[in-house]
């Protein structure tokens, strides 16, 4: 039959906001309406038509298909040809032109803080791409705000289309404070959690970092597991490198999945045992082609993609997860089953593939359509049985949050650093010293623990030509501590460039070669109440305002991508930096988690035995 073009409907002026647990819930009405409409009692909302679509199920293209919304859900897939009596005088009609359909994209693990952008930012460029929901862990803002920030975080996310499922953070802060290893906001307890469960769109227990304490059964972390277990929530883990003792430890805690593979036999080792595999591909950490290249000679039943951590230009310039499946098909993974790995396989290790991640009846209406099958790139993207973008044009009308002030305001040094405040100071006052240096390699999420000999003149280490200084200053209680370092590895050479992004704890890390500039970078950063700036010969090059916890844009995603976009431009023409995996790499620099050596305010951490080691060897 032949369809007539019909105009998208005016979309609603009152946006509507998703209740993310009666999404999952067993509507009868709902239910009565998709049954009647499934048997052509009553018509169809949206009906796509002429269209291909990939069955994530069966792993086969399902040809000259037609798709039936009602409401918010699926109510059947039919012959395109006999598709004339599923629909009415108000059905929205949407032609496929003989491309493909397939099941909205699904982010089973993500830091939105990381793409600078707020919820509502992030919301609106990942639709486009195709991307329906995702498993947010909030423990940035969590580290940084406490439970008030995981809570703010979570309602901003209820009132996007965008499906923003929550992970508690498990790790606030990442290590334990008894170990003394650096200085935290908040404390996130077992109680916390038990508190959290109860928000509308939480579904998981996040990351479980602390793999320390887990194999030494810290009865504090195993309480936080329990208390998930008992709320019927998934529970996330972190275990990078762990031997084989201590991986079969860190598992029989109850914790059943990791994204922290680099190597594909470390992957390959975690799937045997019944590990989700979350492969990871993001801005700076891409582990795709390496565990691809292991896992792709097995047949793995418990591997997906996820992004992690995913910058905003990423994001607007190569996608979420499209990107990732795309990667995957260069990889020579076949497509139907790149969009599998980013559908069908995270909605099952959630628990919720009765609900999300297959285009089929009784499904939510999660789905895109795109033209060709080696190369996807979403073109009209329906979510909760909506449009939200048609043929790449928005159509949908989103809330915009409104944060507390406390939360925009987090930058609290007890005084501006000087610049001697920066550099670090050898009790010797000229000669060789021994040093612990922290080794880093852009692109990676591991450090090197290097020793070597380091020049001293004035009881100040005399930088190698790949070295800067390293330091990291508390920012949350004014306690005025300062952690002070040498890294090497980075390829770059400015005079001083911070941040208060310094995973996890987000205190403010500056690094450089010239301690003018570092504390002139961190001056600007406190005025700005926080983000990124960098300083160069005196001159402030560039900065990127993140004002939300230090972390995030308030703005709209188009002003924040521009303004860093331009940021790293500058760097680039001014320095010849490539600041994206730079910027990545020294924000974990902070992160005490990951082997082996790494720098907090309390200074040096020796990550696989938990304590502190002190600069110089003296």
């Amino acid at each position: 039959m032949k369809i007539n073009k019909v105009m998208l409907r005016e979309i609603s002026k009152t946006p509507r906001g998703v209740l993310m647990r009666s999404l999952f819930k067993y509507d009868t009405s709902e239910r009565a309406d998709l049954i009647k409409t499934a048997r052509g009692l009553l018509p169809a909302d949206i009906v796509v038509v002429n269209a291909n679509v990939v069955s994530v199920t069966t792993g086969e293209i399902l040809e000259n298909r037609a798709v039936l919304v009602k409401g918010r859900r699926i109510a059947g897939i039919v012959n395109s040809n006999g598709v004339s009596r599923y629909i009415g005088p108000d059905t929205l009609v949407i032609d496929g032109r003989g491309g493909y359909v397939a099941p909205g994209f699904i982010d089973p693990h993500i830091h939105i803080e990381s793409s600078l952008l707020d919820p509502y930012g992030f919301s609106k460029v990942a639709l486009r791409h195709g991307t329906t929901t995702v498993v947010a862990d909030p423990h940035e803002i969590g580290n940084v705000l406490g439970v008030e920030g995981v809570r703010i975080f979570a309602e901003a996310s209820l009132k996007l289309p965008l499906k923003i499922l929550i992970d508690i953070p498990s790790c606030v802060p990442a290590t334990s404070p008894s170990m003394g290893l650096e200085t935290t906001a908040h404390v996130i307890t077992a109680r916390d959690v038990e508190k959290l469960a109860d928000l509308e769109n939480v579904v998981g227990l996040g990351e479980v970092m602390d793999f320390v304490s887990v194999v030494n059964s810290s009865e504090e972390v195993l309480e936080k597991v329990k208390v998930a277990y008992e709320k019927g929530l998934v529970v996330n883990g972190h275990a990078p490198l762990l031997p084989e003792d201590m991986l079969n430890a860190y598992i029989s805690a109850g914790i059943f999945s990791d994204h922290e593979s680099t190597e594909g036999l470390e992957a390959l080792e975690k799937a045997r045992r019944g590990m989700h595999v979350f492969i990871r591909q993001g801005s700076a950490w891409r582990d795709l082609e390496p565990l691809l290249q292991s896992l792709s000679k097995v047949d793995c039943e418990v591997c997906s993609f996820t992004s992690d951590d995913l910058n905003v230009v990423d994001l607007f310039e190569k996608g979420h997860m499209d990107r990732i499946v795309n990667e995957a098909i260069e990889n020579g993974m076949d497509p139907v089953k790149a969009i599998k790995y980013a559908t069908l396989r995270p909605a099952t290790r959630l628990h919720l593939q009765e609900h999300i991640g297959v285009v089929a009846p009784a499904r939510l209406a999660d789905i895109f359509t795109f033209s060709r099958l080696e190369y996807v790139a979403p073109e009209t993207v329906i979510a909760n049985g909506e449009v939200i973008y048609y043929k790449g044009e928005l159509k949908k009308e989103f809330v915009k949050p409104v944060y507390p002030d406390y939360a925009l305001k987090t930058v609290n040094l007890k005084r501006l650093p000087s610049p001697e405040d920066l550099v670090p100071r050898a009790s010797a006052s000229k000669g060789t010293v021994k040093a612990n240096v922290i080794e880093v390699k852009p692109g990676s999420a591991l450090t090197k623990w290097v020793r070597e000999d380091v020049e001293v003149v004035d009881h100040r280490p005399v930088l190698g030509e790949d070295e800067l200084y390293v330091s990291v200053i508390e920012r949350h209680k004014g306690s005025g501590s300062i952690g002070r370092g040498i890294i090497k590895g980075l390829g770059v050479r400015i005079g001083g460039l911070a941040q208060t992004i310094a995973h996890d704890t987000h205190n403010v890390i500056v690094a450089g070669r010239d301690p003018v500039d570092m504390s002139l970078a961190v001056r600007k950063l406190a005025e700005i109440q926080g983000g990124i700036v960098a300083v160069h010969e005196g001159e402030v090059l560039g900065l990127v305002e993140l004002r939300l916890a230090g972390l995030m844009s308030v703005k709209e995603p188009e002003e924040v991508y521009s303004e860093y976009k331009n940021f790293v431009n500058r760097l680039r023409e001014k320095l010849d930096v490539e600041f994206e995996s730079f910027f990545m790499t020294l924000a974990l620099v902070a992160l005490p988690v990951i082997p082996e050596l790494r720098i907090t305010d309390k200074g040096l951490v020796d990550v696989m035995n938990a304590k502190l080691v002190p600069l110089f060897l003296e």
